[in-house]
């Protein structure tokens, strides 16, 4: 019953990610000091666990060991958290997000995949994600999860338009450009530099709209065997950040 009387509380703050899954999740929402109540389920037997239910216990946080049968989360995990919210990043504030690399996610559903680009995305340097406000899957604890809690260390942009979001892009000299199958040549990475970059990726099915290709700077196209349409978003995201990421740190 106390799990509900927190849900209540959290239902009335803005943000993100009050309930994380996962030792990853847990290490990195521990970390930022967002973590308010530990939850284990049964004995805790991993080492890492047991070293953040030790570190909760020098911080004076309150830690709840739940039976199995009574376990409301992720049956993959046996750790979970109540946090205190992580606050989005609205669209007006873009200075807070200035300078460093965006990558912006369009109509994408599966949670899966969104954290998935936020783990790539922080490996090769790109520290805001960006997410329209409506048709995409909020930042849910699945998605924190899928991202191995990376999406606790970066930026999260919120935006109502596209085409608003990639003028105030423009306008603070980013380079903007999208993942998207042309025919036509792609733009060479050899010229993107590692700074102010924003790439576009949109779902597989639609990919990107041609009114929005046609105001970026470019498209970047990722050749493959004709075994197969299209690769899935999170893996053409993470190729082309790699590629900007390691063409930079050889020049």
């Amino acid at each position: 019953m106390l799990i509900l009387s927190w849900r209540t509380i959290l239902s009335k703050r803005t943000g993100f990610g009050e309930i994380v899954e996962g030792i990853n999740s847990v290490e990195n929402a521990l970390d930022n000091d967002r973590l308010i109540e530990l939850l284990v389920c049964g004995s805790p037997s991993q080492v890492r666990l047991k070293n953040v239910i030790d570190q909760c216990s020098l911080k004076g946080l309150e830690i709840k060991y739940i039976k199995s049968s009574d376990w409301e989360y992720s049956e993959r995990y046996k750790v979970a958290a109540i946090c205190n919210p992580k606050n989005y990043i609205s669209e007006s504030e873009f200075s807070l997000v200035k300078g460093t690399n965006i990558i912006v996610c369009l109509n994408l559903k599966d949670p899966n995949n969104i954290g998935a680009i936020a783990r790539s995305a922080l490996a090769f340097n790109f520290l805001t994600l960006a997410i329209p406000k409506k048709r995409s899957s909020p930042i849910s604890s699945s998605v924190i999860s899928s991202s191995a809690g990376a999406i606790e260390n970066m930026n999260v942009l919120t935006f109502n338009s596209v085409f608003s979001l990639l003028k105030k892009m423009q306008n603070n000299d980013y380079w903007a450009f999208g993942l998207e199958k042309v025919e036509e040549d792609s733009i060479n990475i050899e010229n993107i530099v590692d700074s102010n970059v924003a790439i576009f990726v949109g779902n597989e099915k639609s990919g990107l709209s041609k009114e929005l290709i046609r105001k970026l700077d470019g498209v970047y196209s990722i050749d493959t065997s004709d075994s197969v349409e299209s690769l899935n978003v999170s893996v053409a995201a993470g190729i082309l950040m790699e590629k900007i990421y390691n063409n930079n740190i050889k020049k």
